[in-house]
């Protein structure tokens, strides 16, 4: 059956850059959309971060952010849908974080909030330019429509910690990791994947005529939803296990690659 959605992760799979996509990428991506296709975002970002990609690739219609818990309508910024995290679960996050002594912030309306600064904190806000606030009191404080929890861990710690926070927010949060130390927490059963199922209702596309792109753990749930699950070359081993393709890297237009012979041919 032939493809009528794809949903692109963008870092690591569409582009390894903050701000950039190949000229590849994008034609392959134009093209698709031109054919009738359906091209949707599937990101760990927030709508700031995501939105010099949507303009780069002229993209419309929905988008899915913050790892699948929320998805919002390009033009607009409409809220589509939203799955916030439980205040109480947020506290425990962040006290369980300050225990172990790893930053942790959250995201209210696309700005970033944190208890205190550090060198993590303020390259991630350069890297996008986000707007952000220090909460010395965030802890004590009851926060709502957060829908992720973005918690940092050392390169040589990053299993570890992921580990660590998997097994004690077990039947509690969703814990995965998306860029290297990056240890994403959502609503419990909430992935890119279960946005994505909500999408294809949405928009009555069958489960079988979606792709999904993607390259780490954040993507492999819906990699292995999506009709057609496909992982880039140098996305992470577990993540290819369960994949029905693999194609060329990131840094070798994986995605142009993908479009190409699959999609359009």
């Amino acid at each position: 059956m032939s493809v009528k959605l794809i949903a692109l992760d963008i870092d690591g799979t569409l582009t390894n850059k903050p701000n950039e996509v190949s000229e590849k990428n994008r034609r392959a991506v134009r093209a698709a959309v031109d054919a009738g296709v359906i091209v949707t975002l599937a990101t760990g970002r927030g709508r700031i971060a995501t939105k010099p990609i949507w303009d780069l690739l002229n993209l419309h219609g929905p988008s899915i952010q913050y790892g699948g818990a929320m998805t919002v309508d390009i033009d607009s910024g409409r809220l589509l849908r939203i799955h916030e995290l439980d205040p109480e679960v947020i506290r425990e996050v962040l006290n369980y974080s300050v225990s172990i002594g790893i930053h942790a912030q959250i995201y209210v309306d696309d700005v970033v909030i944190f208890e205190k600064t550090g060198l993590f904190a303020e390259q991630y806000i350069e890297r996008h330019h986000l707007p952000y606030r220090i909460d010395p009191d965030i802890r004590a404080k009851t926060y709502h429509d957060v829908p992720k929890i973005l918690a940092f861990a050392e390169l040589d710690r990053q299993d570890e910690i992921l580990a660590a926070y998997r097994e004690r927010f077990a039947g509690i949060a969703q814990v995965s990791r998306s860029n290297p130390g990056f240890i994403e927490i959502n609503c419990l059963g909430v992935t890119k994947a279960s946005a994505l199922e909500e999408l294809s209702h949405m928009l009555g596309i069958a489960q079988s005529e979606i792709a999904a792109l993607g390259d780490n753990y954040l993507d492999q749930e819906m990699i292995e939803w999506a009709g057609t699950g496909v992982c880039v070359a140098d996305g992470a081993e577990e993540v290819k296990t369960v994949a029905d393709m693999i194609i060329p890297a990131c840094a070798e237009d994986g995605v142009a690659y993908y479009i190409e012979h699959y999609v359009l041919a």
